[in-house]
C-alpha cells in the first residue's frame, strides 16, 4: 500500500506558508522547494503580486530567487517543487527551463494551469527542454478552501470597494476530482489501491487508504516553526496562529469524502481574525 504521509504533511507546511501570506492581503499561493534525496527545505516562496504590484512575482519565481542568492550549488534536477495550486503557464515554462526534478501540486489552476489542465507545459514533446514529473490532488480541497477565503475578501486599496457576493463558502462543495494523469500514471504515484478516486472524481486522495484525516493529525506547532524563512518575514508562528489556519478547513473522513458537517470558519482581512 502507497502511504503518503510525507506528501501530505509537506503540502500542509506549504498551504500554511500560503495562509500566511494571506494575513498580509497576498494571494495564497505558495511552494516549498526540497531536495529530493534528503527531503530538505531549502526555500519557500509565497505570491507577492499585491504587495509589489508586479504580476510575474509568483511563489515559484520567489522560491528559485530566493534559492540562487544563497550561492548554493544547486542542481535543479534533484529538487521537488510542492506548490499548492498547480503552476500556471508561465511558471511551468521556467520550471521547465529550469530542469525542475519533480513538482506536486494541491488542486488544479483551471484557468491557467501550466502542468495539464490548460497546457501541458511540463509534458509538452514539442518544446526543447526536457520534461519534468508533475502530480497534482494531495490535500486538494484544502488549497481550494484556503483559495476561497481570499476571494471572498474585499480590495480596501479600491476607490470603491466592490461588494463580494457568494461569502458562503463555509457551506459551498468541491468541484469533481480531476487529475492530469493516465491511469497508469496515477497507479504509479498513489498506487492502485487508490484508483476508485481517479475513476469516480467523488473522492479525496488520503494519506492511507481507508484512514480519513484532519489537518491536526499531520501537522504540528513545532512543524510549522521549523519552516525556513517563514516567522522572519511573515510574523511568529504560535499555538493561536495555528489553530486559526487548521479552523478554516473541512475534515477528510475514511470513504475520502469532504466531511462538509464539520463546522469551519473563515478568514476576514478588516478584523484580521476568523468569523464562524
Amino acid at each position: 500500500m502507497t502511504d503518503l504521509t510525507f506528501l501530505f504533511q509537506e503540502m500542509a507546511k506549504c498551504l500554511f506558508v500560503g495562509y500566511r501570506a494571506l494575513t498580509v492581503n497576498e494571494t495564497p499561493v505558495s511552494c516549498l522547494i526540497e531536495d529530493i534525496e534528503t527531503n530538505e527545505i531549502l526555500s519557500i516562496g509565497y505570491n507577492y503580486t499585491n504587495i509589489s504590484l508586479n504580476g510575474t512575482k509568483h511563489a515559484e519565481f520567489i522560491a528559485v530567487k530566493r534559492l540562487r542568492d544563497s550561492n548554493l550549488n544547486i542542481d535543479f534536477g534533484k529538487v521537488r517543487l510542492i506548490v499548492s495550486v498547480e503552476p500556471c503557464i508561465m511558471c511551468a515554462s521556467f520550471l521547465r527551463q529550469l530542469g525542475i526534478g519533480e513538482v506536486v501540486y494541491g488542486c488544479s489552476n483551471d484557468r491557467f494551469g501550466g502542468n495539464g489542465t490548460v497546457l501541458p507545459i511540463h509534458s509538452d514533446p514539442n518544446l526543447p527542454q526536457e520534461p519534468y514529473c508533475s502530480y497534482g490532488g494531495i490535500l486538494r480541497s484544502e488549497a481550494i478552501q484556503l483559495l476561497r477565503n481570499f476571494y471572498i475578501q474585499e480590495n480596501e486599496s479600491a476607490p470603491q470597494p466592490k461588494i463580494k457576493k457568494n461569502k458562503d463558502i463555509e457551506n459551498k462543495k468541491f468541484p469533481t476530482n480531476k487529475f492530469n494523469l493516465t491511469k497508469d500514471q496515477f497507479v504509479e504515484h498513489y498506487g492502485k489501491e487508490r484508483l476508485p478516486v481517479y475513476e469516480s472524481g467523488e473522492y479525496e486522495i488520503t494519506p492511507i487508504v481507508g484512514k480519513g484525516y484532519s489537518l491536526n493529525e499531520i501537522i504540528s506547532l513545532k512543524d510549522l516553526k521549523d519552516i525556513p524563512f517563514l516567522e522572519e518575514e511573515l510574523g511568529e508562528v504560535n499555538e493561536e496562529v495555528v489553530n486559526e489556519f487548521f479552523d478554516l478547513f473541512f475534515d477528510v473522513g475514511e470513504d475520502g469524502r469532504v466531511n462538509y458537517g464539520k463546522t469551519i470558519r473563515k478568514y476576514n482581512a478588516k478584523k484580521r481574525h476568523h468569523e464562524e
